[in-house]
């Protein structure tokens, strides 16, 4: 099941006996195919998701779900719709502020999504089929938190790189197998001593839809160290455990999946902020660089309010715009530079 944003609950697919799969889009600069359904100045990654659709890339896909994030979300959910690729599409409302009425709404749409993957599957999804991947997925986050508590050390075990790398394969393999993976690997990172030169500016990545590791690797070369993010590929993905305690899983799990901390909702700038200022501290972070793909324009509007508080609260802050492909890296790894000598 093929997954466009971390707002589906993946422990729904799961206990259905489906495998959640994030999709990434094309990484070639032409997006021709795509180009008769979409303008050219619209979200990228939802573009090039599209090209490799139309380019049988994810042919391997049974299903695709998502939510309406934005426009671009939904008017690439309506291609595919038309085009009747993959077989199964699910979309979902979610909610951009929170209150009552759009709680009860989002809670009403996880059970509606229950009720599409089991006549996909052929299943009957128990509450006892969700608890018991609730725990599999919580183990999941805790496994990737304390991969991530390493990276307050003076020098970091894995590179802003690596780390992508590795919340990547947590999206597309089988969470029990991925655990076990990371259990393997954890003693490992405990004692691994990288050729790094500490004294590097210790920075927080920003960003949406960046999944190619060669954009932290630019930041990285840049002479910084990358040792927190704010993306919806890194920490935002498994920040926030769900509450297996309580006698309501299904309102457990849809809870977790709205009130983790950061998430880049529309009207909740305010708390998105709080969260950047609160990770610097924790990380003892010197700078924040936000690579703001193309035409996302979430990130964009974000930018202004984002740029004010931090600068309010002496936080160096570099925000530029990027392709979803790899582009102009010359001219990104240029203005990175600056900021980061700027920063020394």
């Amino acid at each position: 099941m093929g997954l466009l944003c971390i707002y589906v609950p993946e422990e729904v697919i799961s206990a259905a006996g489906v495998l959640p799969w994030r999709i990434t889009g094309s990484w070639e600069e032409s997006t021709t195919q795509a180009s008769f359904y979409r303008p050219e100045m619209t979200c990228r990654y939802c573009s090039h998701v599209l090209e490799s659709v139309l380019a049988g890339d994810l042919d391997f896909l049974d299903g695709v779900a998502t939510t309406q994030v934005d426009d671009d979300f939904k008017r690439l959910w309506d291609v595919l719709k038309y085009i009747n690729k993959p077989p199964f599409q699910h979309i979902m409302y979610l909610p951009h502020t929170i209150s009552k009425n759009t709680l009860g709404m989002w809670h009403r749409s996880v059970g509606e999504f229950i009720q599409a993957m089991e006549k996909f599957a052929g299943v009957t999804i128990k509450d006892d089929d969700i608890l018991k991947q609730i725990e599999i997925y919580n183990q999941m986050r805790d496994l990737l938190h304390r991969v991530y508590q390493m990276r307050k050390n003076q020098t970091p075990p894995l590179t802003g790189s690596e780390v992508l790398s590795l919340t990547t394969a947590a999206r597309i393999m089988p969470k029990e197998e991925f655990n076990l993976e990371v259990e393997s690997l954890l003693p490992y990172l405990e004692t691994r001593k990288p050729e790094m030169n500490n004294n590097k500016p210790r920075l927080l990545l920003c960003g949406e839809f960046l999944d190619n590791p060669d954009y932290v690797q630019i930041v990285e070369d840049a002479g910084a160290m990358v040792v927190m993010d704010e993306l919806d590929t890194g920490s935002k993905y498994f920040t926030g455990m769900v509450d297996s305690s309580k006698d309501d899983p299904l309102g457990q799990l849809a809870d977790r999946y709205m009130n983790r901390p950061g998430l880049s909702r529309m009207g909740d700038w305010h708390s998105q902020a709080n969260q950047i200022i609160a990770w610097v501290k924790e990380y003892d972070v010197q700078g924040v660089v936000e690579l703001r793909q193309l035409y996302s324009l979430p990130l964009d509007y974000r930018s202004f309010y984002l740029s004010k508080i931090l600068e309010e609260v002496g936080i160096p802050y570099l925000s530029i715009n990027r392709e979803y492909h790899p582009s102009h890296m010359g001219m990104l790894s240029t203005r990175v530079e600056a900021f980061v000598e700027m920063i020394q």
